[in-house]
């Protein structure tokens, strides 16, 4: 049986910092260990213009576009022309940028250090009740990226999220679409 229901992150509470390569923000959601090396990282940047990519040896990224007229994204030489909602994986020595921007654009970005974590990111269209739960040694995190939901009758926001870790579950009740993160060891 599941306990009742997430810890829920408010996108007001959130900061935004600079790239590593300074070419862009971040917001980061959560991060598995406050600053340093980290095992995984969920954040939402926003790019403003055609810029590379900060590289991070080690790590596999997924990148999910979250405004309307999506991302196009160049990887090592290949244009990826990424939807509202459709995401990219890659790893992060690659060579990226984003490519052809003419106004800011919001992505959502998993990160997750290779053999020590594994991740996913998906939407989903939710009208009514939606629930979810995290299995054993799974963390995962609910965004709110389009519409109106709430949680044990707590308003959220576009862009608060919901994190539910082992034996968690969550009912958010609305209409819209939330992204998800699913989190876990490497075996």
């Amino acid at each position: 049986m599941c306990a009742l229901s997430g810890e829920i992150l408010r996108a007001a509470d959130r900061v935004d910092v600079p790239w590593r390569n300074g070419a862009g923000v971040t917001s980061e959601i959560l991060v598995s260990a406050a600053g340093g090396e980290f095992d995984w990282r969920l954040s939402i940047a926003t790019v403003d213009s055609a810029a590379p990519f900060s590289t991070f040896s080690g790590v596999d990224r997924c990148l999910l576009a979250l405004s309307e007229q999506g991302l196009d994204l160049v990887d090592q030489g290949r244009l990826v022309p990424l939807g509202e909602f459709e995401s990219h994986s890659f790893a992060g020595e690659n060579a990226v940028a984003s490519a052809n921007v003419t106004r800011p654009t919001r992505n959502l970005n998993l990160m997750t250090r290779r053999g020590r974590c594994i991740g996913s990111l998906k939407t989903h269209g939710v009208t009514g009740s939606w629930s979810i739960a995290a299995e054993a040694g799974e963390i995962i995190i609910v965004l709110i990226v389009a519409g109106h939901f709430s949680l044990d009758a707590e308003e959220l926001d576009q862009f608060d999220a919901v994190r539910l870790e082992a034996n968690l579950a969550a009912t958010l009740t609305g209409a819209g679409r939330v992204a998800v993160a699913h989190i876990r060891a490497a075996v």
